[in-house]
């Protein structure tokens, strides 16, 4: 070994760990950048947030209450289809911004016919959600008001809003008793789906169930009446449906949740109804 050698070599006993440096200058990713990524990522699902949440209270909602039947896993199937469909979009989106306006139907020749790839998607996940919350809700495994009820129903509500695009403002623009009358009608015709099971499977005090179809058929068909004619009808003849309405709910609300079927549970669909024809009640005395 020559002099250099020996002058260069480590000393005897010595241990020496050569650490290599893996970045020679600052920070590639920040915190704010970060941040600033994680937000443009949220921004991407603006039109479908809502059916991702609830598509994650469906999906825990399954886990609480597993059990190793199809409906169960039907149920879990519809959550995570959603959800991941939502999750793909989204990271599309983010990574290339416009992807969900890039056309996935090309339009005819005539102007018509043209569709988005989030249009399609949206079309895709209503139907798919229109199945799911009906069979999920209805029939098995959450026919009971549940985190999974209501988790099932949000989505179908969440995926109507992202397919036809609801505007809050043609809402909001509405006058006030008109919007009691959106949401009496939409209790009737929950009521009236959930007293079909009673009435056919023959559950104690069935006979109510009856009743509850027949107190909702009628308030439907009020409700259609009243919406089509809300600026023809004079305030007196709509004020004579309404006080019906509230007699009729009433008697409806009673009947159901004091003598049968529903003395446990889907007490929420008549004290909704309730509620907004007593609100409506209120507001055509006042004004």
């Amino acid at each position: 070994m020559s002099d250099d050698e020996e002058s260069n070599a480590p000393p005897s006993g010595a241990v020496h760990q050569i650490v290599p440096r893996l970045q020679s200058g600052p920070a590639q990713t920040t915190t704010s950048e970060l941040a600033a990524g994680l937000s443009r990522w949220m921004d991407a699902s603006n039109n479908f947030i809502y059916v991702e949440l609830a598509s994650l209270v469906l999906l825990f909602a399954c886990v609480a209450d597993w059990y190793p039947t199809v409906w169960h896993k039907y149920a879990l199937s519809v959550a995570c289809v959603s959800l991941l469909v939502c999750l793909i979009l989204q990271t599309a989106e983010f990574l290339v911004p416009g992807f969900l306006q890039w056309s996935a139907v090309k339009q005819g020749d005539d102007g018509t016919g043209g569709h988005s790839i989030q249009k399609v998607c949206s079309v895709f996940m209503l139907l798919w959600w229109i199945f799911g919350a009906g069979i999920i809700t209805f029939h098995a495994p959450f026919v009971v008001t549940s985190n999974g009820w209501f988790g099932a129903w949000g989505g179908l509500l969440a995926t109507v809003k992202w397919c036809i695009g609801l505007k809050f403002s043609v809402y909001e623009d509405q006058p006030a008793g008109l919007k009691q009358l959106y949401y009496i009608f939409t209790c009737s015709i929950i009521l009236l789906l959930a007293s079909i099971p009673p009435l056919v499977q023959k559950w104690e005090h069935y006979g109510g169930a009856g009743f509850s179809i027949a107190g909702s058929a009628l308030t439907i068909i009020a409700c259609a009446y009243m919406v089509t004619m809300y600026s023809d009808i004079p305030k007196s003849v709509l004020k004579i449906n309404v006080v019906l309405l509230f007699v009729l709910w009433s008697l409806v609300a009673g009947v159901c949740t004091f003598h049968g079927p529903f003395l446990i549970t889907s007490k929420c669909f008549h004290a909704v109804g309730f509620m907004n024809v007593f609100r409506l009640f209120v507001h055509i005395s006042v004004y």
